[in-house]
């Protein structure tokens, strides 16, 4: 069935264009169980905390799992296939669109109309995904750990390309912090998040970044001819060359890449703001920490100063599997992460994300969180592109992986990648 997007592709959709129609945030709790699929398994303990409340509060038992597999896409349709389908699956925009034809219209709930948020998922005029959170990535850093090598006060905004950085990361070294940065060797970090700043980031608009993809797939578009690519492979490069998993980049294991930049023995770690959860055993509560923009030598679209992010996880209600009854618990659950404020602790102060949503005045508590949550409000996060094979991290994972480890000169990174998307295209 084809699938239309409307507006943006789900990202920065005014929800003011919704039906205004709410209704009372009611709570079922006649035995009902709901079951909710988890693909943030930084936050699976704060799930199972709040799920034990939920159902003492409500009498609706909610069991959570986390994902498992190699992605959150091939999990739920391998669940789709055997008919063990949660009631609510937490996915990725490219996941809920995939599953749009058994997904619940939520455009009549309450959190739709007087929640206040500018994002949701809407396929075929349809709102069906819930915005869970935001979420941006970038290059985090750790002030402390920088200024006690440079003897300077760090200021990540004069940092405004990669000369800069390249100048900054040859002092740290001269000082005695050889390897100052961390990079991770998951498919999802770096199919996922880093190269997908090439297609997001051709002008800053989830549009452009669809005709750019299109473009790859017509064979029309050229990796190596574009000033984007170049310039974000420029600075992976730099980051590579002092990547203190150099010697075997393959074998970085991503808690110890936490622990070093929450420690100081690295300044800066390319992830998003979800790596908190990771980080917060470990670090000094007197040092600074934050996330800023990958910085390149090309800055026009302002790829300098923003981030790249947006509402990163959805919630869909499955209609095909669940009960009339169990969706209607799922949607009052999802009311009440909005609207009831031990919900609204839950998803700012347990888990510490920034919420998608005006009416949660929270302010974030950790240093990422809070750092993306001031980009937000700036407006300084460039669109999320949606459509997404759901084999993109593993298979562009793969092709990144090779480049990391030496295997790959750009040349060969970059046919690979054109490859991939014209086979999708055929």
């Amino acid at each position: 069935m084809k699938k239309t997007l409307t507006a943006i592709a789900c990202f920065g959709l005014l929800v003011s264009l919704l039906p205004a129609k709410t209704k009372k945030t009611a709570v079922s709790s006649d035995n009902i169980k709901i079951t909710i699929l988890n693909t943030k398994s930084e936050i699976q303990s704060k799930w199972d905390e709040v799920a034990k409340e939920y159902r003492k509060l409500t009498g609706v038992d909610v069991e959570v799992s986390v994902t498992v597999g190699e992605s959150p896409s091939q999990d739920i349709t391998k669940r789709y296939a055997s008919g063990e389908v949660p009631t609510i699956y937490m996915g990725d925009i490219q996941d809920i669109i995939m599953l749009s034809e058994y997904a619940a219209d939520l455009s009549h709930e309450k959190w739709a109309s007087s929640g206040g948020t500018k994002y949701g998922c809407i396929v075929d005029n349809k709102l069906i995904g819930f915005p869970f959170c935001i979420e941006a990535r970038g290059l985090i850093y750790n002030a402390t750990a920088v200024e006690k090598i440079t003897g300077k006060p760090f200021d990540p905004a004069k940092i405004k390309n990669l000369d800069d950085l390249k100048k900054l990361l040859s002092d740290l070294a001269a000082g005695g912090m050889k390897t100052p940065v961390a990079l991770n060797k998951e498919d999802w970090s770096l199919a996922g998040h880093y190269l997908t700043q090439v297609y997001e980031e051709q002008d800053g608009t989830a549009a452009t970044a669809g005709k750019f993809v299109e473009g790859l797939e017509k064979g029309s578009a050229s990796l190596g001819k574009n000033k984007r690519w170049n310039s974000l492979m420029d600075t992976f490069d730099v980051l590579m060359q002092y990547n203190r998993s150099k010697s075997d980049p393959l074998s970085a294991d991503y808690d110890e890449n936490a622990v070093a930049l929450a420690e100081g023995d690295v300044a800066f770690w390319f992830n998003g703001n979800w790596a908190w959860p990771n980080m917060s055993d470990y670090v000094d509560k007197k040092s600074k920490y934050g996330i800023m923009p990958v910085v390149q030598n090309v800055s026009d679209n302002k790829a300098d100063e923003i981030l790249c992010g947006g509402a990163t996880k959805f919630c869909m209600i499955d209609t095909k599997y669940n009960s009339v009854k169990q969706q209607q618990a799922a949607k009052d659950f999802l009311n009440w992460l909005v609207f009831d404020a031990r919900g609204q602790s839950f998803l700012v102060d347990d888990c510490g994300l920034v919420p998608a949503f005006s009416n949660i005045s929270q302010k974030v508590s950790d240093p990422l969180g809070n750092s993306v949550q001031k980009y937000a409000a700036a407006g300084m996060l460039a669109q999320g592109f949606p459509n997404y094979p759901g084999d993109h991290w593993s298979a562009l994972g793969a092709e990144m992986q090779k480049y990391l480890a030496g295997g790959y000169t750009r040349a060969q990174l970059a046919a690979g990648i054109e490859s991939y998307w014209r086979k999708k295209a055929q």
